[in-house]
């Protein structure tokens, strides 16, 4: 249930999702403050243009045929599915099922004769994040922005980290998170609406 991770790309995906400038004080995930000072200096770099034929978000529906995503902002698309479509976890290919809702998924995509298809689907790790209103056993129970409860499931392979100011965090563990923590984390939902997690990173608010 718990497969290892690359610790560095769940952060960076979490970050890419935004859940956690919203969950978390800004800027927690910047490169660590030792790191940032030997950096040398360098002219703002131009960002480039975000491709026309991309979408990333959080599955909201699925069929045999074709998936609606919803985007950071709100925005859905629904993407369709033929012989040239393929889906990818990591490296690896992996079968149309795979794809489940509320999994995160970044895609490139193409127009013909007015309809979309999706061309490549890559799963990533779904995302989810609120304050911490109990912690019983491995459950820590959370609400989110928009008032719903979600009980996070860890397990031994489950890695923490406390967030401590801007591009500062330690390895912790589930006994240093608390109620009222703000917490993030980086996994996958489970057919009971439960989430697994495999990466958490929480926050203790300043006392006062």
């Amino acid at each position: 249930m718990f497969g290892k991770i690359v610790v560095g790309k769940a952060l960076a995906g979490l970050a890419a999702a935004g859940v956690v400038s919203g969950a978390l004080a800004t800027g927690v995930l910047a490169a660590p403050a030792a790191a940032t000072a030997s950096a040398s200096p360098a002219a703002p770099q131009r960002q480039p243009a975000a491709r026309k034929d991309a979408f990333a978000g959080t599955v909201t529906a699925i069929s045999d045929t074709q998936l609606t995503v919803k985007d950071r902002a709100g925005a859905s698309r629904t993407f369709l599915r033929d012989a040239s479509t393929k889906v990818y976890r990591g490296k690896d290919q992996v079968a149309w099922s795979e794809i489940e809702v509320n999994s995160h998924v970044g895609l490139r995509f193409a127009e013909r004769d007015g309809k979309v298809y999706a061309l490549r689907i890559q799963i990533g790790r779904a995302h989810t994040a609120g304050r911490v209103q109990s912690v019983k056993g491995n459950v820590i129970t959370i609400r989110t922005r928009e008032g719903k409860d979600v009980k996070v499931t860890v397990g031994a392979q489950t890695k923490f980290f406390q967030v401590q100011g801007k591009g500062q965090r330690k390895a912790a563990s589930l006994q240093d998170v608390k109620a009222g923590d703000r917490l993030a984390a980086a996994g996958a939902w489970d057919k009971t609406g439960s989430f697994d997690a495999a990466l958490v990173l929480f926050h203790q608010p300043k006392a006062g």
